[in-house]
């Protein structure tokens, strides 16, 4: 699938990308990918993310991205002690690099992952954690969120994710986390397609 335009989607101020942190599942398994997936089951999802210097919307290339995220029943991979959804088993989580990865811009700023989509867990609501780095430096660590009706589709027509929907209790308007990225996202045949700008400060 073909990447996002120069400056299709980034606002004319391309503002700065607020920090959100880390969060506490991050691990660097140095794993350059594009599908990041590995098997896990879930609504595919096609992630396509574009670095932008901000002020004047700048593409940046050789820009590094790393995501990671929760699975369908909201584990993330390498971790025992989690919640999830509630009530999980967490033993297929431990030792595993599932959800996770890295890519290098291309000149035009454009990185895209094939995953699947994350579920909620917790307090949270679905979301994908990001760092982008500049020369080897962090610029930026924060989440981005999709639209609450895409969220609730999945959950309504996908295992599964349809087995624990009835345990939701946050949504994107009650999420703890106000900082990140809201995505766009687009139906495809049997997936979904989400977008989104990701504007940093540069020298």
């Amino acid at each position: 699938r073909q990447g996002i335009t120069p400056h299709s989607r980034a606002s004319r101020s391309c503002v700065l990308t607020p920090e959100a942190g880390e969060g506490p599942y991050y691990i660097d398994p140095k794993l350059l990918r594009s599908d990041i997936t590995s098997g896990q089951p879930g609504a595919p999802l096609e992630l396509a993310l574009q670095v932008v210097r901000a002020g004047d919307c700048a593409t940046l290339a050789k820009a590094r991205v790393d995501v990671w995220h929760a699975d369908a029943i909201g584990l993330y991979s390498g971790y025992a002690k989690q919640s999830g959804v509630g009530g999980v088993s967490t033993e297929a989580a431990v030792g595993k690099q599932y959800l996770r990865g890295t890519q290098f811009t291309d000149a035009q700023g454009n990185v895209q992952f094939r995953t699947i989509f994350p579920s909620w867990y917790g307090g949270r609501t679905p979301h994908v954690h990001f760092k982008v780095f500049l020369a080897n430096k962090e610029v930026v660590a924060s989440q981005i969120f999709f639209p609450d009706e895409i969220n609730k589709e999945v959950f309504a027509e996908w295992q599964p994710y349809r087995q624990h929907v009835s345990k939701r209790r946050t949504f994107n308007d009650n999420d703890p986390i106000k900082q990140g990225v809201y995505s766009e996202v687009a139906r495809q045949q049997g997936a979904y397609a989400a977008t989104a700008v990701l504007v940093v400060a540069s020298r």
